[in-house]
């Protein structure tokens, strides 16, 4: 008997790996943008299939939000390409993805399958959203205008450099 939370694990995962292929393999910026937004919603899912909902909606607020529309405007503000960059050959392409492939592969199997993991027995800590917002906006609203605040200066520096290119042209 199949359970539901077995095939909607499987469905997050499918949307997370098919938005990261996208990302990777699109030839063009936008569709590379809606991969990472997928892929971004896809662990925002996997976050809540972990009963983890305040980190999910700051997957969502932070990553897909702020994050992919910072990328958008930066792709609106640079404009059309017109000179391409220098592609790479399809020969160093495939080289680079394999010698990628392989460290990635020797680590996996030196790193990750040679620890010895060891458990410790915690009791979970019981945090509520509530807590968690509370403690956002009374010990910690410093950090949290700063970063606001940094998303706001690097919106401005995009568009001032947007500006300063396009008088160049």
């Amino acid at each position: 008997m199949i359970i539901l939370a077995d095939v909607m694990f499987v469905v997050l995962i499918l949307i997370t790996i098919l938005g990261a292929l996208t990302t990777v393999l699109s030839g063009s910026l936008i569709y590379a943008l809606m991969g990472l937004i997928a892929t971004m919603f896809g662990i925002a899912g996997l976050y809540i299939y972990l009963n983890a909902p305040f980190i999910a909606m700051m997957q969502i607020l932070i990553y897909v939000g702020a994050i992919s529309i910072l990328i958008a405007f930066a792709i609106m503000l640079a404009g059309p390409m017109f000179k391409r960059p220098k592609e790479w050959s399809r020969p160093i392409k495939f080289i680079s993805g394999a010698i990628t492939a392989c460290v990635t592969f020797i680590l996996f199997l030196n790193v990750i399958m040679r620890t010895e993991w060891t458990t410790i027995k915690a009791e979970p800590i019981k945090t509520t959203t509530k807590e968690l917002g509370r403690a956002l906006f009374d010990r910690f609203m410093l950090p949290f205008e700063l970063i606001s605040l940094l998303i706001v200066v690097s919106i401005i520096g995009a568009i001032m450099i947007a500006l300063y290119s396009r008088k160049e042209r």
